[in-house]
């Protein structure tokens, strides 16, 4: 039985070839973009879930309140473990630090050196928090020595070929000897905390490691017990802080505030914008497997459609083998094992192309997926599970549909679609365009935001701005480093901040000397030198820049000068012109207000701008350079000769400003890409499954094509006879997908404090797009039927 069923399937999908490789294609396609996306989705949702910890270890996050103004970080203070150490929810805890995200280190061995940002300091506990292999070295000992060091296994190769590491030593910073005391595998991808050094926590300055309340810079990991009550541990540290605090706590709605996330929810759920966030966001999960599942709807619909379109071909077939006793279930099998052979074909096809692909996809999302991912027996299975279920799902409406038909009036002639058939397939017609007019949309707005943020004048011009690195021997020599760029004829400004103006993180009190601590506020602040605002091309709208008397006024008598932004004055409620000269406190430095600067962006534009204070300290961590040349190669090969003349102890690595500030949109435009990738996609298969249905209804209609003509009608007339029903049909679609694709972008575009508006050109472009492209589909082959000679269309008939 089995092997007849199998036969006629295979016949019938030879007999039907254009209609079945119209099936398989898009099948094909559909569980292709299907299995890339939920490798994808399958990589994200795997973030630290290797730990063997996982489900006990929590990060904590500070929400602090003061004066009126709200700051949430993923950063904690030193004395923050020590304190959860003494609840008996805790088992055990580890402050992580990575300063080289501020000012990448120098790392020394004989005459290699290089710059690395990714250099870590850990409590003597980490190896008890996470499960990270250690392959030589003992996990317990090997951070409980100051100026101890673990390197990753990629890192060892890099500094020491194939020699053993172990003991031997690497200088940091043109300063201190770190010895090697393990090498541990290399950190996976998918792994939150990305490192390529990890040293003791011992090893940084008494002052970072004291236990302090209000520098927040480390992040805190716990291990809880099983069953621990983590709402009860927060209420619990969040009383010992208040109390440790109270004194700098004067304001009424003033409150310090611990917040603990699970770790395996960090990576997605995590919405810190601090120099230690991986991008990911779990919305975008959402929207891919939106994505994913609407792309195998319309590969699902084009099966259902064509499989009942073509069953008045299979009338006289399922009439005959009644007559002859076939039963119902039997032919019900037969049919579901066609759904089976075609979907299991084109999974096959999509396996091997979704491997294929791979390389390409990950370029397009910027992951490093492997082909093993799709071998993975929790992966293969559910592989498995949606084949059987697509089998189902295409295969069960077409085969009760076509079983269901009565052989007398089959054998008789006198068989007719029932009407509930034909109007399911105009259904799904209209559904797979309203899920292509949807994903037009989405890729227009998400294309015009992403225009948006690349043209948004942010308040400082981010081109031609060249990044260099600086550390402690670089800044004693600064003076000459910057006259020797500014004589070379290629950099016309040069200047000094610890941050980048993409996204300053720093947080600090200020309040004015005239009045209360109560009225004190939370800000932002960037220390920068007289040449950071002119390079970056910033607006003075009251008073002047910093100049070299602020510098030696803080030398002598310690008193700093501070340059505010726009909606610091609107925080204060002060105007530009009364608050300078005004004297105020930044987090304990005494000082004087002596200008007031245009707001600029200093984080992305999910946030708005909030209040900022620029003031004058003197250690720093970048240097920005304004080229003036277009000639950008030769600029930075004359740059890197006096760097390496001046500064030889370093290597000469450089960022520009511009690439800083599109890394902040790397998801939104990685989205756009996808979005229009797959919106081809979608397209292409709905196309196929017109083109298949345009097919199949001038093959019905051939008599009746032929007679029009002989009684006159125009190829033009038989075109509009053949079209005329796809066509409402789109239009439907159009009707009902512009609306739910005008709401489901405005909702997207909800999450920018700055943004463009969804407005009227992506939703006619997707109207139009989508129609001209149905009708060229179902124009070309109603021309191939108008066009047919009604001669031999009707002998044959």
């Amino acid at each position: 039985m089995l092997r007849n069923y199998l036969l006629i399937s295979l016949r019938n999908l030879q007999k039907h070839f254009s209609y079945s490789l119209i099936n398989i294609f898009g099948l094909s396609v559909g569980l292709t973009t299907c299995l890339l996306l939920a490798a994808w989705i399958n990589h994200e949702l795997s973030y630290d879930r290797f730990h063997e910890k996982a489900p006990r270890i929590y990060r904590s996050s500070l929400e602090m309140s003061f004066g009126g103004q709200d700051i949430n970080t993923s950063v904690s203070p030193t004395a923050l473990l020590p304190a959860l150490m003494e609840f008996p929810e805790v088992e055990t805890g580890v402050r992580v630090y990575n300063p080289a995200a501020w000012s990448a280190f120098i790392v020394r061995k004989d005459d290699k050196f290089f710059q690395e940002a990714h250099f870590y300091f850990a409590d003597s506990t980490f190896f008890e928090v996470f499960s990270f292999p250690l392959i030589e070295g003992n996990p317990q000992e090997a951070l409980t020595q100051p100026e101890s060091v673990i390197l990753t296994q990629s890192t060892a190769k890099k500094y020491f070929g194939n020699e053993d590491p172990v003991g031997k030593s690497i200088q940091i910073n043109n300063q201190t000897e770190y010895t090697i005391t393990g090498v541990m595998a290399d950190v996976p991808a998918n792994s939150f905390l990305q490192f390529d050094f990890l040293a003791s926590f011992s090893s940084l300055a008494k002052a970072k490691t004291d236990p302090e309340w209000w520098s927040a810079n480390d992040q805190t990991f716990i291990v809880v017990h099983e069953n621990a009550d983590i709402s009860a541990l927060s209420q619990k540290i969040d009383e010992a802080a208040m109390k440790a605090v109270a004194a700098d706590i004067t304001g009424r709605s003033d409150r310090v505030h611990y917040n603990f996330m699970k770790l395996t929810d960090i990576h997605l759920r995590s919405n810190y914008e601090t120099e230690f966030e991986v991008v990911g966001s779990i919305t975008y999960v959402y929207i891919f497997s939106g994505v994913a599942l609407l792309i195998l709807v319309i590969a699902c619909i084009n099966y259902v459609n064509l499989a009942t379109a073509r069953a008045m071909d299979r009338a006289k077939e399922v009439g005959i083998r009644k007559v002859v006793g076939a039963l119902r279930k039997q032919l019900f099998f037969q049919f579901m094992g066609e759904s089976a052979v075609i979907t299991g074909v084109s999974f096959l096809i999509a396996f091997f192309a979704a491997q294929l692909l791979l390389p390409a996809f990950n370029e397009v999302t910027g992951k490093a997926l492997d082909t093993g991912s799709f071998y993975d027996p929790t992966f293969a299975g559910l592989s498995i599970l949606l084949l059987i279920a697509l089998s189902l799902l295409a295969g069960a409406y077409p085969a009760l549909a076509i079983t269901s038909f009565k052989p007398v009036n089959i054998l008789k002639g006198n068989f007719r679609f029932s009407e509930h058939g034909i109007l399911l397939r105009k259904v799904l017609v209209i559904t797979q365009f309203s899920i292509s007019i949807l994903l037009i949309v989405g890729t227009l707005v998400i294309l015009k935001q992403f225009d948006f943020i690349q043209h948004k004048k942010l308040g400082y011009k981010k081109e031609n701005i060249l990044i260099l690195p600086l550390d402690g021997r670089t800044q004693q020599v600064y003076g000459e480093l910057k006259s020797e760029f500014i004589k070379s004829g290629m950099v016309s400004h040069a200047g000094l901040a610890t941050e980048s103006p993409v996204q300053i993180r720093g947080g600090y009190g200020f309040n004015l000397h005239e009045r209360s601590a109560e009225q004190g506020i939370l800000v932002t602040a960037v220390a920068a030198d007289t040449g950071f605002i002119p390079t970056l091309d910033m607006k003075l709208i009251a008073g002047r820049n910093f100049n070299h008397a602020d510098f030696e006024r803080k030398q002598t008598d310690t008193v700093y000068a501070f340059i505010l932004n726009n909606a610091m004055l609107k925080a204060l409620d002060l105007d530009a012109g009364n608050a300078v000269g005004k004297r105020a406190r930044l987090s304990g430095r005494e000082g004087e207000i002596v200008g007031v600067v245009n707001d600029f962006h200093f984080s992305s534009l999910h946030s708005e701008i909030g209040p900022l204070v620029i003031f004058n300290e003197a250690d720093y961590n970048h240097i920005f350079l304004r080229l003036q040349t277009h000639d950008v190669p030769a600029a930075l090969d004359r740059l890197k000769t006096i760097s390496a003349s001046v500064v030889p102890h370093r290597p000469f690595e450089y960022q520009f400003l511009d690439q800083q500030y599109a890394a902040l949109y790397y998801s939104e435009q990685q989205m756009g890409t996808i979005f229009l990738v797959f919106a081809t996609i979608a397209i292409v298969i709905a196309c196929l499954g017109l083109l298949g249905l345009v097919s199949f209804s001038a093959a019905q209609k051939t008599r009746e094509i032929g007679i029009r003509k002989v009684l006159g009608a125009t190829a033009a007339n038989i075109v509009m006879l053949i079209t005329k029903d796809f066509t409402r049909l789109v239009l439907t679609a159009i009707v009902l997908g512009i609306p739910l694709s005008y709401w489901l972008m405005n909702e997207w575009l909800s999450d920018f404090a700055y943004k463009t508006e969804v407005g009227f050109v992506p939703l006619v472009a997707a109207a139009i797009l989508s129609l001209f492209i149905a009708l060229a589909t179902a124009g070309y082959q109603a021309i191939r039927a108008a066009l047919l000679d009604p001669v031999k269309t009707l002998r044959s008939e």
